[in-house]
């Protein structure tokens, strides 16, 4: 029969008060009600409860397998065979974009309890819910921000409908892909035991596209999920210390959870972005599959996103975090309400024996400085939680410059250039809301080079024919020779290259780490310089400039990405050399955003620098070019229509083509910038005003090209 969350047995501790009355000098003064840890309560009475029903519907949750399920249900029942096939299918269907007509016409099962029985109802989620994502965010032209006001708005009833029954059976508050559907359970392993599952070992249950990108990126967070087996063991060995007053069995706990951490940090390690790592994953690829995957489409709902983790909330509950006052902390608790029984009652057991008061209590020095060292690898800078944040930050770098628009749970939106900045300042809130602030210092050892770099030769210096150079806090760097050994990967050096880019390595701690700032400095080639200006009406003109000539080259590496689109696999099918439907539609949407957003920021600098130019008290006739630019950046005067691709040599040559006419763009601004820049250049000279001029209104042209105009 359909259950809910008020079926659930009742189970001790559920929702008991702190165990523990106000701290005392003395460890010995705290009285407890029982000496039995009260997690370890709750996993039996979980593990009893799951063999009475036959399921584990209201949660994993067991001494062998933790977080993880220790059963797995590979197939629905015969009268569901067509969920199965449907998933089995799903690589194909996202490569010949046919989702959307093969679900519209399958058949309407019935997911009530008369014709599915509970102990499918998991897998039946992960295919429903996969699907829906599929449905929405692999194949339709909905932006990420749109939002319904319900599923039935944009899913067919072969889908919506079976969804929400199952999810209601499931007990959740909404119908939703969770992280349980999604990752936790959605994976098979030749290991022997729960905690031996690791990337290599396991495959995906459904995939939903079949790459390396989509196997890695979920498999390692399962292989994390997996390590949480014995982070859960040694947290309640730390309870069972502190009931016990035992401070020498707690500093054993304390150095095994450190120890673990440091595991953990490493599995996420294999995240990689460094084309050299052998669990690579491409940031261009994994953006237009598995990383929009997640984000939500109907109002209020939140997505699977990292923050569902469990041990993320385990360790903030043993860590003794009591604020979430931040975005990504306000969303923990949203998510955290939505976990399935056995969680939500496990992490209230874990707040039933506070490990922080206990240690802070005991006046033990050493007790206290393990307890500082274990903090530190969890939310510290270099911790856990600072090693996570710098590696969303590099893709993120990637995921954005191409087409992102927000994050699975909307962070990004708020922030017109740059979003990521953003991303990673709520993720830095969120760390240092646990109450850890750990900054370096730094003092680079080597001596900063004399060489004069304008920028005029920065932003020729994108590309493997010229190198890759970047500038930061006035220092240039060619980080050529270190591309395909940056931990965060070749791409995102890419997609900077010929930039400042300051605030980005402010932003993931590079500038004030001094290991890194050391490794930075012997890439050092120069001091980027300025020209001498006779006023400041000077400076502002050769600052527009600039402006024009970064952002040329920023968007020149942006549209070099479809190349690697166009020869990487997006699924599991893809052939080298071939066009498929999905590549297609990335294209398309790629050439849209070059006429919708690209062109017109363009566009709209060089009308900035014109302006500039027509301030001066001279006689120029800049209103050709002018009008030309004011058609281009006019919201809503239409764009020139893109054409299909009709295979893939049309395709690759059409990039081709409008590589070309960036890079054109790119520079005949650097030759105004060398202008500018030549020391026998005067402000006050007409002819040589002229020929910047000339040159301005050169750019028009590749760009109205570039339109489609």
């Amino acid at each position: 029969m359909m259950f809910s969350v008020s079926a659930v047995p009742t189970i001790l501790y559920g929702n008991s008060s702190t165990i523990f009355k106000e701290p005392q000098d003395d460890p010995s003064s705290y009285r407890t009600r029982s000496t039995s840890p009260p997690c370890e309560k709750i996993i039996e009475e979980a593990e009893r409860t799951n063999r009475r029903n036959g399921h584990e519907n209201f949660g994993f949750l067991s001494k062998e397998a933790g977080f993880s399920p220790l059963q797995t249900i590979k197939a629905l029942p015969p009268s569901h065979a067509v969920w199965d096939r449907l998933a089995a299918d799903l690589p194909r269907l996202v490569q010949t974009q046919t989702v959307r007509e093969t679900v519209t016409n399958m058949p309407l099962l019935d997911a009530s309890a008369e014709a599915l029985p509970d102990i499918y109802l998991q897998r039946a989620a992960t295919i429903l819910g996969m699907t829906a994502h599929v449905f929405v965010r692999m194949e339709g032209s909905e932006p990420l921000t749109l939002k319904y006001d319900s599923h039935g708005d944009i899913l067919p009833p072969s889908l919506e409908s079976p969804w929400t029954v199952v999810c209601r059976r499931l007990g959740r508050p909404a119908t939703a892909l969770t992280y349980v559907d999604g990752v936790v359970c959605n994976f098979i392993s030749t290991s022997l035991s729960r905690s031996g599952v690791t990337l290599e070992n396991l495959e995906l249950l459904v995939p939903t596209v079949g790459t390396k990108e989509e196997h890695r990126f979920v498999g390692i967070m399962i292989e994390i999920n997996a390590k949480t087996i014995p982070i859960l063991h040694h947290i309640i060995e730390a309870q069972r210390s502190i009931l016990a007053k035992d401070s020498s069995s707690l500093k054993d706990a304390i150095r095994s959870l450190h120890a673990l951490l440091k595991q953990v940090t490493e599995i996420l390690n294999k995240l990689h972005a460094s084309r050299a790592h052998n669990t690579h994953i491409d940031p261009v690829l994994w953006t237009l599959t598995v990383g929009n995957l997640g984000i939500p489409w109907v109002k209020g709902m939140v997505g699977a996103a990292g923050t569902a983790h469990p041990l993320f909330h385990m360790m903030d509950e043993f860590a003794g975090r009591f604020e979430y006052n931040t975005g990504i902390g306000q969303e923990a608790q949203i998510v955290r309400a939505a976990y399935p029984i056995h969680w939500r009652q496990f992490l209230e057991a874990m707040t039933e024996v506070s490990a922080t008061e206990y240690i802070a209590a005991s006046k033990d020095r050493e007790l206290m400085d393990l307890w500082r060292t274990f903090i530190s690898s969890y939310h510290g800078n270099d911790g856990l939680l600072g090693f996570h944040r710098r590696k969303v930050f590099g893709f993120l770098a990637v995921s954005f410059r191409i087409g992102r628009s927000t994050t699975i749970n909307g962070l990004g939106r708020e922030r017109r250039t740059e979003p990521w900045h953003e991303v990673d300042q709520e993720l830095e809130k969120a760390r240092l809301e646990r109450r850890c602030l750990d900054l370096d210092d730094h003092t680079p050892d080597t001596e900063p080079s004399s060489n004069k770099v304008f920028v005029s030769q920065l932003i020729k210096h994108n590309s493997e024919e010229t190198g890759y150079w970047f500038s930061a806090e006035g220092g240039v760097y060619d980080a050529s020779a270190f591309m395909q050994r940056h931990p965060g990967g070749d791409t995102v050096i890419a997609l900077c290259s010929g930039q400042d880019v300051t605030d980005s390595l402010t932003a993931v701690g590079h500038l004030t780490n001094s290991l890194i700032r050391n490794k930075l400095e012997s890439y050092r080639i120069g001091t980027l310089e300025k020209p001498k200006f006779a006023s400041s009406h000077a400076e502002e003109l050769y600052m527009a400039a600039v402006d024009l000539g970064q952002k040329a080259a920023e968007m020149e590496n942006v549209h070099r990405r479809n190349f690697q689109l166009l020869n990487g696999k997006l699924t599991m099918l893809d052939e080298p050399e071939t066009l498929t439907p999905k590549k297609e539609r990335h294209l398309i949407d790629s050439k849209k955003r070059l006429q919708d957003e690209h062109v017109p920021v363009l566009a709209m600098l060089l009308d900035a620098l014109l302006d500039s130019i027509g301030k001066l008290d001279m006689e120029f006739d800049l209103s050709a070019t002018r009008a030309q630019m004011a058609v281009l950046v006019t919201p809503g005067t239409g764009l020139g229509t893109v054409t299909r691709f009709l295979d893939y040599e049309t395709a690759l040559d059409g990039l081709k083509k409008d590589s070309s006419r960036l890079t054109e763009v790119k520079e005949l601004v650097a030759m105004v910038l060398g202008t500018f820049e030549d020391p026998g250049f005067t402000y006050s000279e007409q002819s040589q005003l002229e020929s910047i001029v000339d040159t301005l209104s050169r750019v028009a042209s590749p760009l109205v090209v570039l339109a489609g105009k």
